[in-house]
Protein backbone atom coordinates (compact mmCIF):
# COMPACT_ATOMS: atom_id res chain seq x y z
CA UNK A 1 0.00 0.00 0.00
CA UNK A 2 2.25 2.57 -0.97
CA UNK A 3 1.41 6.13 -1.39
CA UNK A 4 1.52 7.98 -4.85
CA UNK A 5 2.11 11.95 -5.18
CA UNK A 6 0.07 13.95 -3.82
CA UNK A 7 -2.18 15.69 -6.57
CA UNK A 8 -4.51 18.86 -7.29
CA UNK A 9 -8.04 17.76 -7.87
CA UNK A 10 -9.53 19.39 -10.83
CA UNK A 11 -13.31 17.48 -10.72
CA UNK A 12 -14.69 18.10 -7.26
CA UNK A 13 -17.96 20.07 -7.36
CA UNK A 14 -20.64 21.08 -4.76
CA UNK A 15 -23.77 23.31 -5.50
CA UNK A 16 -21.70 25.83 -4.75
CA UNK A 17 -19.53 25.26 -7.70
CA UNK A 18 -15.93 23.72 -8.07
CA UNK A 19 -13.77 23.13 -4.83
CA UNK A 20 -9.93 23.05 -4.55
CA UNK A 21 -8.66 20.00 -3.45
CA UNK A 22 -5.50 17.96 -2.47
CA UNK A 23 -5.86 13.80 -2.87
CA UNK A 24 -3.25 11.34 -1.95
CA UNK A 25 -3.94 8.18 -3.43
CA UNK A 26 -3.00 4.86 -2.29
CA UNK A 27 -2.16 1.60 -4.03
CA UNK A 28 -4.78 -0.97 -2.73
CA UNK A 29 -5.87 1.39 0.13
CA UNK A 30 -8.19 -0.73 2.70
CA UNK A 31 -10.32 2.77 3.42
CA UNK A 32 -10.40 6.07 2.40
CA UNK A 33 -11.19 9.31 4.43
CA UNK A 34 -12.01 12.84 3.79
CA UNK A 35 -10.68 15.31 6.18
CA UNK A 36 -12.07 18.73 6.84
CA UNK A 37 -10.38 22.04 7.96
CA UNK A 38 -11.15 24.57 10.57
CA UNK A 39 -13.44 27.90 9.97
CA UNK A 40 -12.27 29.43 7.00
CA UNK A 41 -13.13 33.12 8.17
CA UNK A 42 -10.71 33.05 10.74
CA UNK A 43 -8.10 31.65 8.30
CA UNK A 44 -8.88 27.60 8.08
CA UNK A 45 -7.90 25.67 5.15
CA UNK A 46 -6.86 22.62 3.58
CA UNK A 47 -3.12 23.75 4.64
CA UNK A 48 -4.22 24.03 8.28
CA UNK A 49 -1.08 21.93 9.97
CA UNK A 50 -3.15 19.69 12.08
CA UNK A 51 -5.23 18.87 8.68
CA UNK A 52 -1.75 18.28 7.12
CA UNK A 53 -0.82 16.07 9.67
CA UNK A 54 -3.76 14.01 10.37
CA UNK A 55 -3.84 13.47 6.71
CA UNK A 56 -0.96 12.22 7.14
CA UNK A 57 -1.06 9.73 10.05
CA UNK A 58 -4.03 8.38 7.69
CA UNK A 59 -1.88 7.93 5.08
CA UNK A 60 0.42 5.94 6.83
CA UNK A 61 -1.67 3.59 7.86
CA UNK A 62 -2.59 2.86 4.25
CA UNK A 63 -5.69 5.20 4.04
CA UNK A 64 -6.19 7.34 0.96
CA UNK A 65 -7.44 10.63 1.84
CA UNK A 66 -8.78 13.93 0.42
CA UNK A 67 -8.66 17.32 2.21
CA UNK A 68 -10.62 20.33 0.62
CA UNK A 69 -11.53 24.03 0.83
CA UNK A 70 -14.51 24.47 1.67
CA UNK A 71 -17.27 27.18 -0.67
CA UNK A 72 -15.59 30.27 -0.76
CA UNK A 73 -12.05 29.61 0.89
CA UNK A 74 -8.81 29.57 -1.22
CA UNK A 75 -9.66 28.53 -4.71
CA UNK A 76 -13.07 26.95 -4.01
CA UNK A 77 -16.23 28.97 -5.85
CA UNK A 78 -19.15 29.90 -3.24
CA UNK A 79 -19.14 31.79 -0.14
CA UNK A 80 -19.15 31.27 3.43
CA UNK A 81 -22.43 29.36 4.58
CA UNK A 82 -21.65 29.16 8.35
CA UNK A 83 -21.96 25.33 8.25
CA UNK A 84 -24.74 24.83 6.27
CA UNK A 85 -23.44 24.45 2.67
CA UNK A 86 -20.03 23.24 3.42
CA UNK A 87 -22.04 20.20 4.47
CA UNK A 88 -23.07 19.41 1.02
CA UNK A 89 -19.15 20.21 0.35
CA UNK A 90 -18.24 17.86 2.51
CA UNK A 91 -20.66 15.22 1.00
CA UNK A 92 -18.94 15.71 -2.31
CA UNK A 93 -15.53 15.52 -1.27
CA UNK A 94 -17.13 11.90 0.43
CA UNK A 95 -18.87 10.98 -2.91
CA UNK A 96 -15.46 11.76 -4.70
CA UNK A 97 -13.49 10.06 -3.13
CA UNK A 98 -15.96 6.50 -2.63
CA UNK A 99 -16.40 6.61 -6.70
CA UNK A 100 -11.79 6.32 -6.85
CA UNK A 101 -12.34 3.02 -4.62
CA UNK A 102 -15.44 2.03 -3.82
CA UNK A 103 -14.62 -1.16 -1.78
CA UNK A 104 -12.54 0.46 0.71
CA UNK A 105 -13.72 1.24 3.99
CA UNK A 106 -14.82 4.81 4.64
CA UNK A 107 -13.42 7.62 7.71
CA UNK A 108 -14.49 10.69 8.10
CA UNK A 109 -13.89 13.69 10.09
CA UNK A 110 -11.71 17.08 10.28
CA UNK A 111 -10.36 19.94 13.21
CA UNK A 112 -12.43 22.07 14.59
CA UNK A 113 -15.28 23.57 12.31
CA UNK A 114 -14.26 20.89 10.21
CA UNK A 115 -15.09 18.14 12.68
CA UNK A 116 -18.27 19.77 13.56
CA UNK A 117 -19.72 20.16 10.01
CA UNK A 118 -17.81 16.25 8.66
CA UNK A 119 -19.63 14.45 11.34
CA UNK A 120 -23.58 16.70 11.49
CA UNK A 121 -23.81 14.99 7.87
CA UNK A 122 -21.41 11.51 8.47
CA UNK A 123 -23.47 10.48 11.80
CA UNK A 124 -26.46 10.50 8.65
CA UNK A 125 -24.50 9.12 5.97
CA UNK A 126 -24.68 5.02 5.66
CA UNK A 127 -21.49 5.30 3.77
CA UNK A 128 -19.26 7.03 6.42
CA UNK A 129 -18.31 3.98 8.95
CA UNK A 130 -16.06 5.44 11.53
CA UNK A 131 -15.53 9.67 12.27
CA UNK A 132 -13.27 11.31 13.89
CA UNK A 133 -12.90 14.86 15.68
CA UNK A 134 -9.58 16.74 16.35
CA UNK A 135 -10.01 19.59 19.05
CA UNK A 136 -14.01 19.39 18.48
CA UNK A 137 -15.52 22.90 19.31
CA UNK A 138 -17.68 22.02 22.22
CA UNK A 139 -17.58 25.53 23.36
CA UNK A 140 -19.26 26.64 20.11
CA UNK A 141 -21.72 24.47 18.80
CA UNK A 142 -24.44 22.25 20.10
CA UNK A 143 -22.81 18.63 19.46
CA UNK A 144 -25.96 16.63 20.94
CA UNK A 145 -25.97 15.00 17.68
CA UNK A 146 -23.45 12.73 18.41
CA UNK A 147 -25.42 11.44 20.87
CA UNK A 148 -27.53 9.47 18.56
CA UNK A 149 -24.57 8.34 16.24
CA UNK A 150 -24.19 4.68 16.23
CA UNK A 151 -20.65 4.55 14.83
CA UNK A 152 -17.16 4.52 16.24
CA UNK A 153 -15.80 8.12 17.40
CA UNK A 154 -12.71 9.70 18.24
CA UNK A 155 -11.96 12.72 19.95
CA UNK A 156 -8.62 13.61 20.00
CA UNK A 157 -8.10 17.03 22.55
CA UNK A 158 -6.14 18.92 24.12
CA UNK A 159 -6.48 19.94 27.97
CA UNK A 160 -5.75 23.84 27.23
CA UNK A 161 -8.36 24.22 24.24
CA UNK A 162 -10.04 27.48 24.77
CA UNK A 163 -12.99 26.37 22.10
CA UNK A 164 -13.52 23.15 23.86
CA UNK A 165 -13.97 22.62 27.58
CA UNK A 166 -12.62 18.91 28.25
CA UNK A 167 -15.49 18.67 31.06
CA UNK A 168 -17.71 19.22 28.83
CA UNK A 169 -16.33 17.47 26.48
CA UNK A 170 -16.42 14.34 28.76
CA UNK A 171 -19.67 15.19 29.19
CA UNK A 172 -20.58 14.44 25.50
CA UNK A 173 -18.26 11.76 25.12
CA UNK A 174 -20.43 9.78 28.26
CA UNK A 175 -23.59 9.75 26.04
CA UNK A 176 -22.12 8.65 22.74
CA UNK A 177 -22.00 4.58 22.69
CA UNK A 178 -18.45 4.06 20.37
CA UNK A 179 -16.56 6.99 21.73
CA UNK A 180 -13.35 6.66 22.65
CA UNK A 181 -10.86 10.05 23.67
CA UNK A 182 -7.35 10.78 23.50
CA UNK A 183 -6.33 13.69 25.94
CA UNK A 184 -3.32 15.23 25.02
CA UNK A 185 -2.10 17.19 28.43
CA UNK A 186 -1.35 20.81 27.72
CA UNK A 187 -2.17 21.31 24.14
CA UNK A 188 -4.28 23.76 23.13
CA UNK A 189 -6.44 23.96 20.08
CA UNK A 190 -3.87 24.25 17.55
CA UNK A 191 -1.51 21.14 18.76
CA UNK A 192 1.52 23.65 18.07
CA UNK A 193 3.39 21.37 20.42
CA UNK A 194 1.71 18.10 19.60
CA UNK A 195 1.84 17.93 15.63
CA UNK A 196 3.28 14.69 15.92
CA UNK A 197 0.78 13.24 18.66
CA UNK A 198 -1.66 14.40 16.03
CA UNK A 199 -0.31 12.10 13.27
CA UNK A 200 0.64 8.72 15.43
CA UNK A 201 -3.07 8.90 16.63
CA UNK A 202 -4.44 9.20 13.65
CA UNK A 203 -2.30 6.20 12.12
CA UNK A 204 -3.14 4.20 15.21
CA UNK A 205 -6.75 4.90 14.91
CA UNK A 206 -6.96 4.35 11.50
CA UNK A 207 -4.73 0.85 11.86
CA UNK A 208 -7.34 -0.31 14.33
CA UNK A 209 -10.28 0.91 12.13
CA UNK A 210 -9.51 -0.74 9.34
CA UNK A 211 -8.94 -4.47 11.22
CA UNK A 212 -12.44 -3.89 13.10
CA UNK A 213 -14.39 -2.41 10.51
CA UNK A 214 -16.15 -4.66 8.21
CA UNK A 215 -16.39 -4.49 4.26
CA UNK A 216 -19.13 -2.49 2.90
CA UNK A 217 -20.72 -5.57 1.67
CA UNK A 218 -20.56 -7.14 5.46
CA UNK A 219 -22.59 -4.40 6.52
Amino acid sequence: MSPRPLRQVDDLRSDAGRLEGLYRDIDRPSAVAVVCHPLPIEGGSLHSKVVFRAARGLEAAGVATIRFNFRGTGASQGVYDAGEGEQRDFEAALRWIIRKHPEAKVLAGGFSFGSWVSTRAGCEMPEVQAMFLIGAPVNKYDMQYLKNCRKPVLFLHGTADPFGDVDKLSDLVENIPEAETVIVSGAGHFFDKELEMVEQTMKEWATRMIEELPSLGEQ
